[in-house]
């Protein structure tokens, strides 16, 4: 059975951990915390030559990483979620005092620059890679803050194409925002469907469908009906009775999870890479597998696998596709789970006629000490480097990063 194994342990903030996020152009780590700052990592993979698995092996050389940046942000409360956008060029950051920041990075104006140049534009064609243009080192800054939400906001993402952002908050309330240029933002759309706290967003992989889960125990898909404006087309509520997991003698981590009720808060949400399928973690430590019915933007969905998988919350999931997927099936890629029981768990999924199947494939407690683990991520980069890599965000502040290995 592969296992997890401990690459880095990161620079911690002085207060909890929230969100980590892999940039998916660059080699850079993003995470975020009570403490106000968003921490930059930048990291070198080692050149290696997986095994059969596609994992490597755990006497391969490891990823370094480094404390590139620690951003002050002009936020005033926590830094709940933090998000790039598909060119890694931009990140947005929601926060408990109910905005959106967006920051970019920058070239500083010197002093006797002219008042009409364009300060602060960002220009990726020059130098990106180095982080310097003309001798000036590039500095990440809030070139825009969102308001509009009327309480905490605890999720942001970007859409598969970075056309759209989203944003939700506390306030029950889902944001549609449109990208536009020059930093500009432009509010498209404001759901109001949900009857409590909404906890997390997720888009789709290809297409513009987002996700929304909340303390009300339903899953919301929405899209940009042509004939109308952004609607929710289905609303998902739990019902599959679940199914014990079972993990090989030898894992280190023994999972003892009690029976799930029916309803439960809906606290994360992750598509599956090819846009069939959606997992859905819950207050009582269940995933749940939804898949599509058809290819239509408002296809339905329904719950085909229900799993109990941890003793608390699923404050994350994490879907990656596989290093080196199984030709006998459908591979589905990688599915990680965290939450207040201090665990990581990380599946293989497949699916064949029979259904789909949650293959534990390595596991690991305590993984941040007593701390719950709140967040979860894996490297998914354009190049596809760093493909079984993953890093989680502990309650305690700490960030540290893993890599799935072999056990050959």
């Amino acid at each position: 059975m592969p296992q997890l194994q401990l690459v880095a342990e990161l620079p911690s903030h002085s207060e909890p951990a929230w969100n980590v996020t892999f940039n998916p152009t660059r080699s850079l780590l993003a995470s975020c915390s009570t403490d106000r700052t968003i921490r930059l990592f930048s990291y070198i993979l080692p050149s290696q030559t997986p095994s059969a698995s596609g994992f490597p092996s755990s006497s391969d050389p490891k990823p370094v990483f480094s404390l590139n940046k620690v951003i002050p942000t002009e936020h005033k409360r926590t830094v709940r979620s933090i998000a790039w956008s598909p060119d890694g060029r931009t990140l947005a950051s929601g926060s408990f005092d109910s905005t959106v920041g967006v920051w970019e990075e920058v070239i500083p104006s010197s002093d006797n620059e002219d008042e009409d140049d364009d300060e602060g534009v960002f220009k990726p064609q020059k130098a990106q890679a180095e982080g310097k243009e003309g001798g000036g080192e590039k500095e990440w800054e809030c070139v825009t803050t969102l308001e509009g939400h009327e309480s905490e906001c605890k999720s942001v993402a970007f859409s598969s194409d970075g056309a759209l952002l989203a944003s939700c908050s506390r306030d029950k309330s889902v944001w549609v925002w449109e990208v536009q240029p020059d930093a500009d933002f432009e509010c498209i759309a404001v759901m109001m469907e949900h009857s409590q706290d909404v906890k997390c967003i997720a888009w789709h992989p290809h297409e513009e469908i987002l996700a929304s889960a909340s303390y009300d125990s339903h899953i919301h898909l929405a899209f940009d009906d042509p004939d109308s404006d952004w609607m929710i087309f289905q609303k998902l509520h739990p019902k599959l009775t679940p199914t014990p997991l079972t993990l090989s003698p030898d894992s280190p981590a023994q999972l003892d999870v009690p029976p799930l009720e029916e309803d439960e808060t809906v606290w994360s949400l992750a598509f599956s890479p090819d846009g069939s399928y959606l997992a859905s973690g819950g207050d009582l430590g269940g995933i749940r597998i939804w898949k599509r019915q058809g290819n239509q933007p408002d296809s339905s969905w329904i719950e085909v696998l229900h799993l109990t998988v941890h003793t608390r919350s699923i404050f994350s999931l994490a879907w990656s596709p596989s290093p080196s997927p199984s030709p006998e099936s459908t591979d589905l890629g990688l599915l990680a789970s965290a939450g207040g029981d201090g665990k990581i768990v990380v599946f293989q999924l497949t699916s064949s006629e029979s259904g789909v199947m949650m293959k534990p494939i390595a596991a690991i407690k305590d993984a941040h000490g007593v701390s719950d683990v709140n967040s979860v991520g894996w490297c998914s980069r354009e190049d596809k480097k760093g493909l079984g890599m993953l890093s989680s965000a502990g309650d305690g502040g700490s960030i540290k990063v893993w890599r799935v290995v072999s056990d050959d």
